[in-house]
């Protein structure tokens, strides 16, 4: 099983596990980038009003 794994890792290309990485990042960030892009909406402000820490 270890062997396999190995041989594995190998033959996975790097770019490949970059682009997974910075699209898991991307998706990670998206609500900060939503706000950034389309501005707050009234949805955003009331999710901020009654989901905010007290």
């Amino acid at each position: 099983m270890r062997k396999a794994t190995y041989r594995l890792v190998r033959s996975t290309p790097p770019a490949l596990v970059y682009v997974a990485f910075v699209l898991l990042l991307v998706l990670a960030v998206a609500p900060a980038f939503r706000v950034v892009l389309f501005g707050l909406s009234l949805d955003d402000l009331l999710q901020l009003r009654c989901f905010g820490p007290a």
